[in-house]
């Protein structure tokens, strides 16, 4: 399911289309709403054979592709995280979420929204001060000095 939320950042995000607003997802070719019995992440796709139920146009093979990364990475993610420290697994999902929908953005539109870029610099130190340990820090200020700097630091590499 998250997977399928991310297709819909990868979709819509450089259209200018609100990501919550049309709520429903649609077919990109006739627009259409798709109902909740045909938008079963993967398997609906499967199903329709990559076609959409009512205008019978094909639907990109990156969205099954997308929906089964995100399953496979966070899968992953828990499996190298939830022994040594469970507290690091939401995080790193978002991560890997964040990275997604980034690197497909890019492949299609080469661009990454600002959304993506910036909301994952905030989210990043605003879970710095939540969970010190994702930087291996020993207090809040030293986990948001870590997370600040390598935020400035990248940023002025870019700049």
């Amino acid at each position: 399911m998250v997977g399928s939320f991310l297709n819909v950042c990868i979709y819509r995000l450089p259209r200018g289309i609100s990501v919550g607003k049309p709520v429903r997802s649609f077919c990109p070719s006739c627009k259409k709403t798709i109902p909740w019995f045909r938008n079963i992440p993967m398997f609906s796709w499967l199903l329709l054979r990559g076609k959409c139920a009512e205008c019978g146009q094909s639907i990109p093979a990156r969205y099954i592709g997308v929906e089964a990364l995100t399953a496979v990475l966070f899968g992953c993610v828990a499996w190298k995280f939830g022994a040594v420290d469970p507290a690091l697994v939401l995080p790193m999902c978002l991560l890997v979420s964040i990275l997604i929908v980034a690197t497909f953005t890019d492949l299609e539109h080469m661009i990454i929204p600002d959304e993506i870029t910036w909301g994952g610099v905030g989210t990043g130190i605003l879970l710095s001060a939540c969970i010190p340990a994702m930087h291996t820090a020993a207090s809040i200020t030293e986990a948001l000095l870590r997370a600040g700097t390598g935020a400035a630091v990248g940023y002025g590499i870019l700049w």
